[in-house]
């Protein structure tokens, strides 16, 4: 293609998005390039969140239900969080975003599946290629294709082989208390964790998820399993056999996402919190964060201005996920076995609720 532009997206989920909208709202000539053929399309349709919804521009109408308490389960023990939180529907929270982006100056493609990143003489980025071998030309790139890493993996800013954590959920008939979200752990759960998150008109989602690669050929049949259990049987019914399942990234915390005019924004560089999986607060805040290193480095025609977003990343960010790293490893090894786990009911217990939120919602700051 012939259009430069100042700012090429590759990926239009959580990160591309909200990037696209801060970056087209400052006037900046933005390309958003994605290899789906609609955005609106998920594998797994709700999050659980603690995200501040004004902070970031949208309204109640992404709130799939509102919760007020967490309660957490191990084998004979259950402790109860008072909490501000959300079940998020990912398809309005991205139906937001999408009307909100200024199409003067960002232009979207979709079907467009990149395979490669060119660069001139001086090791400057000039075009991202899609595999039928067109070029897309800008200024700046970033990479926001999720767990992929289509760009942050071919350069080395992200391992090229990615650990995750995968889990699979149905939308099951609820029985429980509309406000009440629930996280199970324990060896029913084989060093895994559980979830019901309430919807609306007596709906829930409940799920399973795994940090054991050698699990997920088996993450359905485990979650046919957990839904015989007496206290699951309490709270969900089963109804139907649609399934749906996904991925978060659970690499070591990266440090490094700017790469001369490349920038690397949300799950393409491991941004998700590791403790629980929170993705949207902590993505669209790194987001925001490398739209103003990106602009004022367009602005200022520096790009070592690009560094910005790795400095203010490290200082908002780096303690926090660092914590929640440690505490997701220890959670791991000590939900396979029950006598732990109902140990570390009886610490929650003994803990103040702030403390136990801010290990939950990986804000320790």
């Amino acid at each position: 293609m012939d259009d430069l532009y100042d700012v090429v997206i590759v990926g239009g989920g959580t990160a591309g998005l909200m990037l696209a909208r801060e970056l087209g709202n400052n006037k900046k000539k933005t390309l958003l390039l994605d290899r789906k053929k609609n955005l609106l399309s998920f594998t797994f349709n709700t999050l659980g969140s603690f995200i501040n919804l004004e902070e970031f521009k949208l309204t109640d109408y992404c709130v799939a239900q509102k919760i007020d308490t967490a309660v957490i389960h191990s084998k004979s023990f259950k402790g109860h969080l008072e909490i501000g939180a959300y079940i998020l529907d990912k398809k309005k929270v991205h139906e937001e975003l999408l009307a909100s982006i200024d199409t003067d100056f960002v232009d979207i493609k979709l079907g467009v599946q990149i395979t490669n990143i060119n660069q001139d003489l001086n090791a400057n980025f000039t075009s991202v290629e899609d595999k039928k071998g067109i070029a897309y030309k800008g200024t700046i790139f970033i990479d926001a294709s999720g767990t992929t890493g289509v760009i942050s993996r071919k350069i080395g800013l992200c391992p090229k082989i990615t650990e995750l954590a995968t889990g699979v959920e149905y939308n099951v008939e609820y029985l429980g208390k509309p406000n009440e979200a629930h996280l199970m752990i324990g060896k029913d759960y084989k060093g895994g964790y559980g979830w019901i998150f309430p919807l609306k008109d007596k709906r829930a989602i409940i799920g399973f998820g795994s940090f054991d690669t050698s699990m997920i050929k088996g993450l359905k049949k485990k979650l046919n399993h957990i839904l015989e259990l007496p206290n699951i049987k309490e709270l969900v019914k089963k109804d139907n056999d649609l399934v749906e399942g996904g991925s978060i990234p659970i690499t070591p915390v990266l440090q490094k996402f700017v790469q001369g005019n490349l920038v690397c924004v949300g799950d393409s560089v491991s941004q998700v919190n590791p403790i629980v999986g929170e993705g949207y607060k902590f993505i669209f805040e790194a987001a925001i964060m490398a739209s103003k290193a990106i602009i004022n480095t367009l602005d200022k025609n520096d790009f070592n201005l690009l560094l910005d977003f790795e400095k203010d990343w490290k200082q908002r960010f780096l303690s926090n996920y660092n914590r929640s790293k440690t505490a997701q490893k220890r959670v791991v090894s000590l939900s396979k076995f029950d006598v732990l786990t109902d140990f570390g009911m009886i610490l929650l217990k003994l803990r103040g609720n702030r403390k136990n939120i801010q290990t939950l919602s990986g804000e320790y700051n």
